[in-house]
């Protein structure tokens, strides 16, 4: 029995090579001549319709040589893509980034014929067709030395494959070697990503092959050295380009460590005890290939040692055995989880229990799940690593949250009898039940009490956790959620100078709007910028991590496009700068355009289904006052708008948008593009409606850290029906106490 099983392997080998591969097969560009319209070279799908290739495939394209370091500029590639419904059809496309090829010396010379290595050669492309609707971008990931890679002709066929092996890595460029067995890599593979199917992600692309020329190599030597870009050295010349990286629907893959050998031989000491009797073994491994979708041989039996490498290799791999052993052997299963957890390997809950969870957390999981673990887990160190995830699509944050949460084995009260302690994603769960209604209350509890049973925790410790989650809640739903708020009457009185009024209020629910300004004086951006933060700071408005000030502006409508979010104070030697847009959550309102009682009502009614109304998006389709009409009468209820329209219809729609009452209106001050108001979708979309004003603010700070040239502008219209302006009238000015 045991020879048997060695020489049938439990774990198919022998897979196809697109078949196993579906991610790559619908990320791969072919870049084809413009005269000829054959292949000459490869590339990847990077999302927001950018390709990824190398230059000399551009150049030889269209007919140059293949070294030529001038960018073609307006001159159209033609691209197709071998993975799509329609492999044949071709695009067009046009170069956004050059980077040609370059001698890796000291001097950096360019790149020229004879020379045998190179660096650089990157080209993107951006198509101007729409691209097919079934390409994806390719999933990228580190290359380093020892990975297994493939790589396939331009053309995308299925026998064209060619594997090898990274040899050298270095910061610029890698070297890939091939065993003299099936096909290698030759001309026509440049360009095309180097996939590599333990990262399950390309990690590279081909820049050309090494040919052996006199003196450097003996006629004895066969060479199969391919020259290759990593993925490293691709991704800095993106940023430095102002093009990041692009991640919709690249769902994130916990990273497998390499298992310490202790650790590998305790978990096999545990399985072969655990699983001696081979029908018992047999069982359980069903099991275990089932729920981890792998391909397994229906002849073969499985042995100690495949199924270590499968617990030590796959996520969640130890979780789903020891789910499966919790009634045959429950104090082995415990043994296993916790060694597991202790050799960080990635997964504390099975493929099951975390598509469970998945189901059961409610819209706007992403934030309102962060929110509830950092009331579960006030002192972890853990939210310090998310920090950058904050403009990632929602369900990639929220993905990249629990696999984070996972990693906090214990992070609460001492428990009875020596039981393991309540694990963190446990807690925030808690946390998050506590403030849903039913029945995802009911689903997240159950969710947890099960999990709960089969790590060994004491019902009475999830008890206790639950009671604290409960206290937690109770004061979420007692507490004032308002912020501190300075309302700006601004009048024009110049193109340059304003007139302000101002009310401020500290966010009590027993205090009404106090005024703290009123002035004729005509001020600039600058000046009235020193003045309101002057005015918040002796109100004792300072902005902390749970509480920004809010300064909403009432504007006339056609002064909306002023940037006050972007207003400066020009500060003076030792004055610290001051962006009203960044310091503060700053929104607009425009209340003068309601002039009647149904314009007022359906201003309220918009605002009452903020959180279920439809989003509205206004894109280059619509460019009349009728259309925009005909969408807000057609869903009475509809309470958010993107304006990604022409610059030249914004004004126009956007003041339709406000005459129906719809309470909420982003846009981007810039001139629009597909990447751009993609990006202010997002914004609108990655988390609570309520939490909007907030994100945008996040998000100027942030665009203000980076000075890229290609940075979203917001504006936001933030109409809060349950918030009326102070009602303004003015006064003699020398009657009131000034301002200084």
């Amino acid at each position: 029995m045991h020879s048997k099983a060695r020489r049938t392997r439990w774990l198919r080998a022998d897979r196809d090579s697109f078949g196993a591969l579906p991610h790559v097969r619908s990320s791969l560009a072919s870049v084809v001549g413009l005269s000829s319209a054959a292949v000459v070279g490869g590339g990847a799908y990077m999302g927001d319709a950018l390709v990824l290739t190398c230059a000399h495939v551009v150049n030889d394209s269209l007919g140059r040589d293949p070294f030529e370091q001038r960018s073609p500029d307006d001159t159209p590639v033609r691209v197709a893509f071998p993975g799509a419904a329609e492999p044949h059809r071709t695009y067009s496309a046009e170069v956004v980034s050059w980077r040609p090829a370059r001698h890796p010396s000291l001097e950096a010379r360019p790149a020229r014929r004879g020379d045998r290595t190179w660096a650089g050669d990157l080209a993107l492309l951006r198509l101007v067709d729409t691209p097919p609707p079934d390409v994806r971008a390719v999933r990228w990931s580190a290359m380093a030395e020892g990975q297994t890679v493939r790589a396939w002709f331009g053309g995308g066929q299925q026998f064209t494959y060619a594997d090898g092996s990274v040899r050298l890595c270095d910061t610029a460029v890698a070297y890939v070697d091939s065993a003299l067995i099936g096909a290698a890599i030759g001309p026509g593979y440049s360009g095309g990503p180097l996939w590599c199917e333990e990262e399950e992600a390309a990690v590279g692309i081909v820049l050309g092959v090494i040919e052996p020329a006199p003196g450097d190599f003996t006629a004895g030597q066969v060479m199969r050295r391919t020259i290759t870009v990593p993925w490293q050295a691709i991704d800095k010349e993106l940023k430095r380009a102002h093009f990041p990286r692009h991640t919709e629907d690249i769902p994130p893959r916990p990273s497998t460590p390499t298992v310490h050998p202790a650790a590998r031989h305790a978990i096999a000491t545990l399985v072969a005890e655990a699983l001696a009797d081979p029908g018992v073994r047999a069982a359980h491994a069903a099991r275990l290939a089932e729920e981890l979708g792998l391909d397994v041989a229906p002849d073969a039996t499985a042995g100690v040692d495949e199924i270590v490498d499968v617990l030590v290799s796959r996520p969640r791999a130890i979780p789903a055995l020891c789910k499966s052993m919790r009634q045959s052997a429950p104090e082995i299963a415990l043994q296993l989880q916790h060694i597991g957890g202790m050799a960080l390997i990635p997964g504390m809950l099975s493929p099951r229990e975390h598509e469970w969870l998945m189901e059961l957390l409610p819209p706007q999981a992403a934030a309102r799940l962060a929110e509830a673990a950092k009331a579960a887990l006030p002192d972890s160190t853990l939210f310090e690593d998310l920090t950058d995830t904050q403009e990632h699509p929602q369900d990639e944050r929220l993905l990249r949250l629990v696999e984070k949460l996972e990693e906090f084995w214990g992070d609460s009260a001492p428990v009875p009898d020596n039981t393991p302690r309540v694990p963190a994603l446990l807690r925030a769960v808690e946390y998050l039940a506590a403030v849903c209604e039913e029945p995802t209350v009911r689903g997240l509890r159950g969710w947890s009490e099960s999990v709960a049973r089969r790590l060994g925790v004491a019902q009475a410790a999830l008890r206790e956790r639950r009671d604290d989650a409960e206290s937690w809640a109770q004061g979420e739903r007692s507490a004032p959620r308002r912020q501190p708020r300075l309302t700006v009457q601004l009048t024009r009185v110049t193109p340059r100078t304003f007139r302000c009024v101002a009310w401020y209020t500290s966010g009590r629910e027993d205090e009404t709007d106090r005024r703290v300004l009123a002035d004729d004086e005509a001020r600039t951006a600058a000046a009235i910028t020193r003045l309101l933060h002057d005015i918040l700071r002796r109100e004792g408005a300072v902005a902390t991590s749970t509480k920004v000030p809010v300064i909403e502006f009432l504007i006339e409508a056609d002064d909306l496009d002023e940037p006050v979010d972007a207003w400066y104070n020009e500060p003076a030697d030792g004055e610290a700068p001051v962006v009203l847009g960044a310091e503060y959550t700053v929104h607009l309102r425009c209340p003068h355009v309601r002039r009647d009682v149904d314009q007022q009502r359906s201003w309220r009614s918009r605002w009452e289904h903020l959180e279920r109304g439809k989003l509205v998006r206004l894109d280059q389709r619509h460019t009349t006052a009728l259309q925009v009409y005909g969408l807000l009468k057609a869903d009475l209820d509809a309470s958010r708008v993107i304006l990604a329209c022409d610059l030249q219809h914004r004004s126009q729609l956007r003041a339709v948008c406000l005459l129906l009452g719809v309470p909420v209106v982003l846009w981007d001050r810039a001139r629009p593009s597909a990447s751009r108001n993609d990006q202010v979708t997002a914004l609108m979309l990655n988390g609570p409606i309520r939490g909007l004003p907030l994100r945008v603010r996040q998000h100027r700070a942030r665009a203000l850290a980076e000075t890229s040239p290609d940075a979203l502008a917001p504006a936001l219209v933030w109409d809060d029906a349950t918030q009326l302006p102070p009602t303004f009238r003015w006064s003699d000015p020398t009657a009131q106490e000034p301002i200084r």
